[in-house]
């Protein structure tokens, strides 16, 4: 499966809004195995949309647009992909259902603009959108499918994500299963000559993606080989496993922390607030404190990274400490040092994971 990316807007044209969407489902599609060919933008004039979608339709099987599905005259995605096809829109119930609510929110009745919202093809699954108005759909057509989805950020992903993926997942990976690992603290051709030269005999396609401070691995082979992958690669990526593929240490710590509900301090010496910026959000802002806090059942406090902050340079490795106590039991201090190699100033963003991983387990360990 070829997949091409074409993106709305004439606020994307003349560059008033940079088009973060394209970017962020390429990486998506890459880490899931499905080839990408073709990125497109193009204004919200339905004849230019009907060009890009016929374009795309003719070279790809796949055909992702953003944006243009909203409740006003310039929203024209959903007319031109149907002059494409040459098919109807019917208005679905549930999408009325969906926008009556949304709109119950702010007070609004729904309109004739917000109707438009609900039209889509006979045969098409609806996405549903938790954070707007616009849902989106996912439609099978002559052996090529093509999706529909918002245009805001904080819309496209998450649907994309939690939609559109599992669909795409059963139809691309029904013969073959793909494994994935998020890999930490180790270079990508260093990892990626070993993982290589491991599965050499193996009938897999193998992919590599930096997302720094991760490395994420992934192997694409047929069902029957699976086991077989992972015997031979866990040996090898065992030590450098910190994390899922789904969630980084720093998500971990930030659910701990919201989950257990404890009054935490952190005295952050090392990463000049990535940290706090990685886990502290609304639900875990009540617990967590990052200075020292004498209400604070868990005390931390966190060292290291000397040789970046004085601007020393790449020196091949570093140290960070952790202190710790739990004050509702002895209030006894308790140390632990690490040494992370240190190749280049992202060195901080690794130091922040790591801390993630070791705080996570240590603030379940003390929490017992």
């Amino acid at each position: 499966m070829t997949a091409g990316l074409l993106a709305t807007g004439d606020e994307i044209i003349h560059g008033d809004t940079l088009n973060t969407n394209s970017h962020q489902l390429a990486k998506i599609l890459s880490s899931e195995g499905i080839s990408l060919g073709l990125q497109l933008v193009c204004s919200d004039k339905e004849r230019e949309l009907f060009d890009c979608i016929n374009f795309l339709a003719s070279n790809h099987d796949l055909i992702i647009i953003t944006g243009g599905l909203g409740p006003t005259s310039d929203d024209r995605t959903r007319f031109a992909l149907a002059r494409c096809l040459n098919l109807d829109l019917i208005e679905f119930p549930q999408a009325i259902e969906h926008i009556k609510n949304r709109l119950k929110l702010s007070d609004d009745q729904l309109n004739t603009g917000n109707r438009q919202q609900a039209l889509f093809p006979a045969d098409a699954t609806i996405l549903p959108n938790p954070n707007g108005t616009a849902v989106g759909c996912y439609y099978n057509w002559q052996n090529k499918v093509f999706v529909l989805l918002p245009g805001p950020p904080r819309e496209c992903i998450p649907m994309f994500n939690n939609y559109v993926m599992p669909l795409l997942q059963k139809a691309v990976h029904s013969e073959k299963q793909l494994i994935k690992w998020r890999l930490f603290g180790v270079a990508e051709s260093e990892i990626g000559q070993k993982i290589d030269e491991a599965l050499a005999g193996v009938d897999c396609k193998i992919g590599y993606r930096l997302e720094t401070p991760y490395v994420e691995c992934k192997v694409s082979c047929k069902k029957p080989l699976v086991e077989t992958v992972k015997q031979i690669l866990e040996p090898i990526i065992a030590p450098h496993i910190i994390a899922t593929p789904e969630q980084k240490a720093s998500e971990y710590l930030y659910e701990a922390i919201a989950k257990i509900q404890i009054p935490i301090s952190i005295v952050d010496e090392v990463t000049g607030g990535i940290l706090q910026t990685l886990i502290q959000h609304p639900t875990s802002y009540p617990w967590v404190k990052f200075y020292p806090y004498e209400q604070a059942e868990l005390h931390f406090h966190l060292r290291g990274l000397k040789e970046y902050w004085s601007g020393e340079g790449k020196t091949g490795k570093t140290q960070l400490s952790i202190e710790y106590k739990n004050n509702r039991l002895s209030g006894k201090e308790s140390h632990e040092s690490h040494e992370l190699p240190f190749r280049s100033p992202l060195v901080v963003h690794y130091a922040a994971e790591w801390l993630s991983f070791r705080l996570f387990h240590l603030i379940n360990q003390l929490h017992q």
